[in-house]
């Protein structure tokens, strides 16, 4: 899922895609597949709506073997 295909005026649904980090976690551990992903956090309101200037880290890439 790229970033442009969110609707950020919209409550973000939890899927596979995008992960809810609503209990004040400091750490996470994601189970990948072996392949190429892009990360990238985005910084939502308590209905998990995004900033209205949205809020985001630069994207990084990891490789899972």
């Amino acid at each position: 899922m790229d970033i442009n295909d969110i609707d950020m005026s919209k409550s973000l649904p939890a899927t596979e895609q995008i992960k809810h980090f609503g209990g004040g976690q400091t750490e996470a551990v994601i189970e990948l597949a072996p392949g190429t992903y892009s990360l990238q956090l985005l910084l939502g309101n308590y209905a998990h709506v995004p900033h209205d200037k949205p809020v985001l880290s630069e994207p990084i890439t990891v490789r899972v073997e």
